[in-house]
């Protein structure tokens, strides 16, 4: 992802994050600015995760029920507390 040279620095960027999800072999798909993790062993639950803002939220079916987003430090932070943990 190239950034403009104004443009502000973002803790995460978009090659960091994939290389944390390829590295852990979780599943995902980046649309509409965000990163969306499949959890890797409940089919109907993922994450959306904003690796510019280090926001993310739980989606049940696709849907982020009741549209709730939470901070992390990084997206190690996701990946181990959040998504590995629940296994």
């Amino acid at each position: 992802m190239l950034m403009k040279e104004n443009s502000k620095e973002y803790s995460d960027t978009l090659e960091h994050a994939i290389n944390v999800l390829d590295k852990h072999k979780l599943q995902y798909e980046f649309k509409n600015h965000a990163l969306y993790i499949q959890h890797p062993t409940k089919d109907w639950k993922a994450y959306d995760y904003r690796f510019t803002t280090n926001r993310w939220g739980t989606l049940i079916n696709r849907r982020n029920k009741y549209r709730k987003h939470y901070s992390c430090k990084n997206v190690e932070e996701l990946v181990d507390k959040y998504i590995l943990s629940e296994e």
